[in-house]
């Protein structure tokens, strides 16, 4: 068998629940991993491939022996607080083992490593110690991104598409699918949307004035669509492409009674999680009942609350 890497398919999609939350996964699915493939060990990797760890069987087991604390425990904290980093020669004697599957923090599996892979990642100063925490925070930061992203994308009654900085693909929301659909009658093919966004010859400007407020028409896809910048810390890492048929109004807010133009992501994730809140207490009209359907303590929605300035009190 040949020493190479494979890497996960990149796949896309719609999502209809959140796929970044962690709460999606829990530590025992870990577990299962080990007797899914059969292996004693499973490197811990972060989306550069640079090895955070590696989980042992026999520590996971003695982990999940705490049961009160670890059903406390989200499975990215579970994951990096077992993950150790082993040397060479700690790896040495799992070297009849041709190939490992391999995980990232949140339990995501992310292709395998071959021996040598594992060996040399382990080998290489420059990732492990502080490097590989870094990678760890790093990859909890994306991932926190792509779910307000995700947030954003379910919460807004608009055709929306999320693209990278780069013009990949994040994902769409159901809306994007229906429009597609009935332009192109075909399910939404992720390559042609990306391409076709990117060509200049198939997306004619329409209005705008500034460079991050601008509307198009894209020919291939026939719909006007305004191009959003996503925006952390100051810095631009991809773009909303807020999807409107011909005929619609384009002078409509994405959110209703919320403007987002040229505002931060971490604003519109705030807005976002306000009416989420505010619809949710309207709804079940319990705090506990609404901290359940979160799946958050009633201690960290009532911070929520507060930092909203929603005031609730409970009816008689």
């Amino acid at each position: 068998m040949s020493d190479k890497k494979e890497t996960a398919p990149d796949e896309k999609q719609a999502f209809e629940e959140n796929p970044f939350n962690p709460e999606n996964r829990r530590p025992e699915d870990i577990v299962r991993l080990f007797y899914t493939f059969d292996v004693p060990i499973i490197p811990v990797v972060s989306k550069r491939g640079i090895l955070i760890g590696v989980l042992k069987k026999e520590d996971l087991v003695s982990e999940l022996s705490d049961i009160e604390r670890v059903e406390k425990m989200k499975v990215d904290d579970f994951v990096t607080r077992v993950a150790k980093k082993l040397t060479l020669d700690e790896l040495l004697p799992y070297g009849s083992i041709k190939e490992f599957v391999v995980i990232n923090i949140f339990g995501d599996i992310q292709g395998k490593w071959s021996r040598l892979q594992l060996f040399t990642a382990s080998e290489t100063p420059e990732r492990s110690g502080a490097a590989a925490d870094r990678e760890a925070d790093v990859q909890k930061e994306e991932q926190i991104l792509e779910w307000m992203i995700y947030l954003i994308l379910e919460h807004i009654p608009r055709a929306l598409y999320a693209v990278n900085i780069n013009g990949k693909t994040i994902f769409y929301n159901s809306h994007f699918e229906d429009l597609y659909r009935k332009h192109l009658k075909k399910d939404v093919d992720v390559a042609f949307v990306e391409e076709s966004i990117k060509d200049p010859d198939k997306n004619e400007l329409i209005s705008g004035k500034k460079s991050d407020e601008l509307m198009f028409f894209n020919r291939d896809l026939k719909i006007h669509y305004e191009k959003i910048p996503l925006m952390s810390k100051r810095k631009k890492v991809g773009f909303l492409l807020f999807c409107t048929p011909v005929s619609d109004d384009k002078s409509a807010s994405p959110i209703p009674g919320i403007d987002i133009k040229s505002k931060s992501l971490d604003y519109i994730a705030d807005a976002v999680e306000r009416i989420v809140l505010v619809d949710l207490l309207k709804e079940k009209k319990d705090l506990a009942a609404v901290a359940k359907s979160l799946k958050i303590s009633e201690k960290s929605l009532g911070h929520k609350m507060k930092k909203h300035g929603i005031k609730w009190k409970k009816e008689e």
